[in-house]
């Protein structure tokens, strides 16, 4: 990392470079001032070059390894001002996470971890054994295939186009307008598939510092925008979790977002621009998909959206591509918050009690794998996870029983009006909900009957 000592004018600023270091590294910061220097000092034996201290700079004097400093005008992930409004609360001590930190990661890393090298379908062969409705040889051998697309997405690789084996996908610029371009990218994307899609600026505090082996991530630096998506999952299948039927519906949906997201890369890169895909690597699909404009956390941890609730697959792709970003729905998000302080039927409905009770949100979870700094309610993955291996598959118990998770039509949205607009009717919806029985598991007959 290099300081330009002529652009570095600490008179001028407010330390915001030591302020970004210390919210990343701790109490010990590779960047630091010496008595005998006006200027920071960085020790390039604990940099990360994470380049927090770059962003944060308001005076450009930072650059990395001496290149010319990023300016406002060539950033690429922008300075998340302290004032930007989000619909929801972050610590100033919020520190980037690592996803060998993931539940996922940690089962095929982490020795230290219950069920290290024990998959979600280990205990698959006894719950077939039990001759329970939902968990059959047919249905436990659909949900592993259903992952297929996702499970191969780092191997997908194009054979040439058309007639010539070695053409690319790179196209030119011919199109610059950003608000043709959005246009184009959330086209193109509902047309792949997509339920829902939404732009954002790329925050650096949802990008993950390390992929599952521990190895840093390389984003490049140019990559300004998250085109972010939401992919239904079949209603009626997830009312049979947590059975094999609806652990089908995940994996489907999961392959779902694989096939949008190649396809929605290839057309940018089309257009000459470069593009990545993610599905749940490289960065927080959650927390991308609120700035986004597509929703709202809930008490369960996922994203909340209007038509479909949480029964949804966030897919994201990053991109240099000048885009328009959206903005949150501010009132739909204060909705949801409120309601799920009411509402608790994903916790009690939750076999391994793993997602919390009570009104108040907290800034931290209870295991390494919760990234503490945000304020809301932090569900137990740990246990979560322990669940899945019991019960031979996936649980979808919380999207199953939260009441947004219902088909999209005019009732639907008649009910998230008042839950939006009369919001002291929330425990009365509650209870209604439960009346006419939405959210109780429902036989996978009702699903495979679309089948004939």
């Amino acid at each position: 990392m290099h300081v330009s000592k002529p652009r570095c004018v600490p008179t001028a600023c407010n330390y915001e470079c030591l302020e970004a270091c210390t919210r990343v590294h701790g109490e010990d910061p590779p960047l630091g001032f010496a008595k005998d220097s006006l200027s920071p000092v960085i020790d390039e034996e604990t940099c990360t070059e994470c380049l927090a201290c770059v962003h944060a700079c308001p005076l450009d004097a930072i650059s990395l390894n001496g290149s010319t400093p990023i300016t406002n005008e060539t950033q690429s992930h922008p300075r998340t001002s302290k004032s930007t409004e989000r619909p929801y609360k972050v610590s100033e001590n919020l520190s980037r996470m690592s996803e060998a930190d993931t539940i996922f990661a940690r089962v095929q890393f982490d020795s230290e971890y219950e069920f290290y090298h024990q998959t979600e379908f280990a205990g698959a062969e006894r719950m077939i054994s039990k001759g329970i409705p939902g968990y059959g040889r047919f249905e436990h051998e659909l949900s592993i295939a259903a992952w297929k697309l996702y499970d191969s997405r780092h191997s997908i690789k194009r054979p040439g186009i058309g007639l010539d084996p070695e053409a690319q996908e790179d196209g030119e610029k011919l199109v610059s307008d950003p608000n043709m371009l959005t246009d184009m990218v959330k086209k193109a994307s509902l047309f792949f598939g997509a339920g829902l899609v939404g732009v954002a600026e790329i925050d650096n505090n949802w990008l993950y510092t390390h992929n599952r082996k521990d190895e840093l991530y390389d984003v490049p630096e140019s990559y300004t925008h998250a085109v972010v998506m939401a992919i239904e999952m079949d209603y009626d299948a997830i009312a049979t979790s947590p059975t094999f039927t609806s652990s089908a519906a995940t994996g489907l949906g999961y392959s779902m977002m694989t096939f949008i997201e190649a396809e929605l890369a290839a057309f940018i890169q089309r257009m000459g621009y470069n593009a990545m895909t993610c599905g749940n690597d490289v960065g927080m699909s959650v927390p991308l998909a609120i700035d986004a404009g597509l929703g709202q956390y809930g008490r369960h941890g996922l994203l909340i959206t209007k038509p479909y609730g949480p029964r949804i697959r966030i897919a994201k792709v990053l991109t240099d591509m000048p885009l328009i970003s959206d903005s949150p729905d501010f009132d739909f998000c204060k909705a949801v918050v409120r309601f799920c302080e009411t509402c608790e039927k994903c916790a009690q409905t939750c076999p391994s009690q793993s997602i919390p009770f009570g009104k108040e949100r907290t800034w931290e979870g209870t295991t390494k794998s919760n990234n503490p700094g945000i304020k809301k309610w932090y569900v137990n993955v740990e246990t979560c996870y322990g669940f899945w291996v019991e019960n031979g598959s996936e649980c979808s118990n919380c999207i199953r029983s939260c009441p947004y998770n219902k088909r999209d039509g005019f009732m639907h949205r008649s009910v998230m009006w008042f839950v939006q607009h009369l919001p002291w009717l929330n425990r009365l919806i509650v209870k209604m909900d439960d009346l006419v029985g939405y959210g109780k598991q429902k036989s996978g007959e009702i699903f495979w009957k679309k089948y004939g």
